[in-house]
């Protein structure tokens, strides 16, 4: 099977600092890869490098053997990659359902029906809620459906576990999972949530100082002396 996303040797520098350093991976279709490494790492620029909000120094991106590290944000989304921020990104005074009317619109061309993508990230019944109104882990799974509504192939989620307790971290899970199962939409996400990550990613890539540390197994990360040392700590 042919991955969806190649990515080969991307870097990007930042003044003389180089946020992301001679980054390669891939996703595989319905895959869910995680991302984990300490604060400053490069996690999140990678992500911008992806998504096309920064174009990279050197290195190429392919998305169902398209290449797309040229093209800007809103043709990336246009070309099925969409994003989720650490910060919430709704329209707050809008109804969730005008935010997806609006992310739909930016999207791949096609049919987009709202309920079932409520009911894919926990969010049934609530399209006519105000986002002001949604407590902080429906905001955060609010953003997940506003982000399906652009009909990706590829779902970015940048620390969608922020501020979630235990059990809303745990169905954000089971919510990931059905998006993938149901959609087969890929995943890529980074996380600190270490519990959630070990259970939801199939294969974790650590990255440090801009450079990927290691890709393998959840085990197999979980269990790597220079993961520990670097970032898990025990």
């Amino acid at each position: 099977m042919s991955a969806l996303l190649q990515v080969a040797g991307l870097s990007r520098a930042f003044g003389g600092v180089r946020a992301v350093d001679d980054v390669s991976l891939s996703v595989e279709p319905s895959a869910i890869l995680g991302i984990i490494g300490p604060n400053g790492s490069g996690k999140t620029t990678l992500l911008g490098l992806l998504s096309g909000t920064y174009r990279p120094n050197a290195g190429s991106i392919r998305l169902g053997g398209r290449r797309i590290e040229s093209l800007p944000a809103h043709r990336t989304v246009a070309a099925g990659v969409a994003r989720t921020f650490q910060t919430t990104r709704l329209f707050a005074r809008w109804t969730l359902r005008a935010n997806l009317e609006v992310a739909a619109a930016s999207g791949r061309p096609g049919i987009v029906e709202f309920e079932p993508l409520l009911e894919l990230t926990g969010l049934a019944g609530r399209g006519e809620a105000l986002c002001a109104t949604l407590s902080n882990a429906e905001q955060r799974l609010a953003m997940i459906a506003v982000a399906l509504a652009t009909r990706p192939v590829l779902l970015l989620l940048d620390e969608p576990a922020v501020g979630m307790a235990p059990s809303e971290a745990a169905s954000l899970a089971a919510a990931i999972r059905r998006i993938r199962d149901t959609l087969g939409v890929s995943v890529l996400i980074v996380e600190h949530n270490m519990h959630l990550m070990m259970g939801l990613a199939e294969r974790i890539l650590v990255m440090n100082a801009g450079r990927k540390l290691i890709e393998g197994t959840p085990e197999t990360v979980r269990h790597d002396p220079d993961v520990i040392a670097c970032y898990l700590g025990h």
